[in-house]
């Protein structure tokens, strides 16, 4: 499990703590604004030195000394301007400030969680704060000791009650997204399927229960797709089943994860152009499920979740399956593989089978699916797919809560033609003169869930950077966990 810093609240005036830094947001154009204007003026300031280039732009960032201050140093971090300020900004800001932090100093305190002086904009503070310090250690030999251990967070006195089961929440959702980059960080010579699965067993605790289906499991069980992508691989796929099961349960769901450990494209081989060590994050839809559920248990949510972690490696070799290969599932659909690298749909179809047979109320699968989704919406931003309106307004909205983007996207029914094969019930990729490819996978997975109220969540663009970014790291992000917690909690 990730090693975060400890959060502490206080009331206390900023002068009173005895920290290395403190941080202090600024808005664009000026010093005035609730938590900015008082630390600022403390040091003889009212204005930024001009000197400085610093023009309170968001996430900007800019250290000053603080002589005869009980703080070390004071931080400046930008908000932006004032009339567009969200919680979102105060994630940022929170986390790019830690960022800058971290390496060099053992005790912060910031008043960030004063601008908006409500719960939700502590909880965005004490979120991007924790965000901001992780870093991913586990495969250095000398890995350099984190000096950042205790966060001081200043929030209004009459919030100082509330602060606390904020900075609870906040606590949770960002160990469990620092949870689903820590898997997807980790080489994949050390986390292939059956590694995915030892974690689970060892990691998520008694409240969860955990079932590992083998290759043996899985050929009996008809999943044909899971042994179709791993038949090139030295290694065995596996299926995880996870349930975490409250007393009177509000509502079921479930969560199905994509987990390819690495792809290489399989027979279909990825060209030279693309990164190849990005696909070690295929598998960061299977990361971030594992996410939510090691802290479902420590939230205490009333609403059933089942989990279905579709594990695989793919690769090329002698035993891999071939373009033109046709893959049977347990309900009897019949799979064209026209591209083996289009092999995240074909392993998420076990799942949604699984899950339709659960008989849940709704099924949630994360995915990162298509590169076309990031051509057609950017990076930033998830794709949302739905067969449900009322499902697909939930998580819209849990995202913009989270601050974790998401833009919903059509299942246009003429592009299901691409899908129709000439030799088997469909085909795996669609037609490529009709173009929309991530709207063509979310139609090639509409068809396993059976009417099931359904959202795909294609994660391609924001499970992955290339740099740090204010309070999500280079590589591995951990999208989209924070917004399927708050999802959960919404039947709370």
């Amino acid at each position: 499990m990730p090693t975060l810093p400890a959060v502490h609240v206080t009331t206390d005036r900023i002068d009173e703590l005895a920290v290395d830094a403190l941080i202090v947001p600024v808005f664009r154009g000026a010093i005035e604004g609730p938590g900015t204007d008082t630390a600022l003026r403390a040091l003889g300031l009212t204005a930024v030195p001009r000197d400085v280039a610093f023009r309170g732009k968001p996430g900007e960032v800019v250290h000053l000394s603080a002589p005869g201050q009980p703080w070390g140093r004071v931080t400046l971090v930008g908000l932006g301007r004032l009339d567009e300020l969200d919680t979102a900004m105060v994630r940022r800001a929170a986390g790019a400030a830690i960022r800058s932090l971290a390496s060099t100093a053992a005790t912060v305190a910031t008043t960030l969680p004063l601008v908006e002086a409500s719960t939700a904009s502590i909880q965005a503070a004490v979120e991007g704060a924790l965000l901001g310090a992780y870093r991913y250690d586990d495969a250095r030999s000398d890995p350099k000791p984190h000096r950042l251990t205790d966060i001081t967070v200043v929030v209004p006195s009459s919030l100082s009650e509330a602060a606390a089961g904020a900075v609870r929440r906040a606590s949770a959702h960002a160990r469990a997204q620092c949870v689903a980059r820590d898997l997807v960080a980790a080489p994949p010579n050390r986390l292939g399927p059956e590694e995915v699965a030892t974690w689970a067993q060892e990691h998520l605790g008694p409240d969860i229960e955990v079932e590992v289906w083998d290759e043996e499991r899985l050929a009996a069980e008809g999943c044909g797709g899971l042994l179709a992508v791993a038949a090139g691989s030295a290694r065995p796929p596996r299926l995880v089943r996870l349930r975490y099961r409250p007393s009177d349960p509000v509502a079921r769901v479930s969560l199905v994860g994509k987990g390819i450990t690495f792809d290489s494209g399989g027979i279909s081989l990825k060209r030279p152009s693309t990164l190849m060590d990005a696909m070690k994050g295929d598998m960061a839809g299977a990361a971030a499920v594992l996410g939510v559920f090691s802290v479902l248990a420590e939230l205490g949510l009333p609403v059933e979740v089942h989990g279905e972690l579709c594990l695989a490696e793919n690769m090329p070799s002698g035993s891999a399956t071939l373009p033109s290969d046709v893959v049977r599932y347990r309900d009897g659909t019949t799979v064209e593989v026209l591209n083996t690298d289009a092999e995240g749909r074909l392993v998420l179809a076990d799942g949604l089978l699984l899950a339709v047979e659960a008989d849940v109320d709704a099924i949630v699968d994360v995915a990162t699916l298509t590169g076309a989704v990031s051509r057609a919406i950017g990076r930033h931003a998830v794709g949302v797919f739905a067969n449900d309106d009322d499902l697909l307004r939930q998580l819209l909205a849990a995202g913009r809560e989270a601050g974790e983007p998401s833009w919903h996207l059509p299942l246009w029914e003429e592009l299901s033609e691409g899908l129709e094969s000439e030799v088997a019930d469909m085909n795996n990729i669609g037609d490529p003169e009709l173009g929309a490819g991530a709207s063509v996978g979310g139609l090639f997975l509409r068809h396993f869930v059976d009417g099931t109220p359904w959202a795909h969540l294609d994660i391609a663009g924001p499970a992955w950077l290339d740099s740090d970014r204010d309070h999500l790291c280079r590589h591995g992000t951990g999208v989209p966990v924070r917004t399927l917690l708050r999802w959960l909690e919404q039947a709370d």
